[in-house]
């Protein structure tokens, strides 16, 4: 497979348009694996894709939905999925804020 040779400053730029601060080990590694990886995807152009037929799912299931009352059966009720929390208040959990 031909490899494509991508450059330290190509690197470079795509690390700087992604918000990354890279060492200088990093950016040969990422020389290599990316020249890599954009000509595998370049071999998937070769790929014979007008023969197939295009499809939106492979299971060839329909409606695939519970009748009225059925979920009820599967579902945990407030009190049953916070029982054992350590944390709770009323029937919610209670986590520490992120933000």
């Amino acid at each position: 497979m031909k490899k494509i040779e991508l450059t330290r400053e190509d690197i470079l730029h795509l690390a700087k348009l992604s918000s990354l601060k890279l060492t200088d080990q990093e950016v040969e590694k990422y020389c290599n694996q990316l020249g890599e990886t954009v000509e595998f995807v370049k071999n998937l152009k070769e790929l014979k894709t007008d023969v197939v037929i295009p499809t939106s799912q492979i299971t060839n299931l329909t409606d695939v939905f519970f009748t009225d009352g059925e979920t009820n059966k599967r579902v945990l009720t407030k009190e049953k999925a916070t029982e054992n929390a350590k944390y709770k208040k009323e029937k919610y959990f209670v986590v520490k804020r992120i933000m």
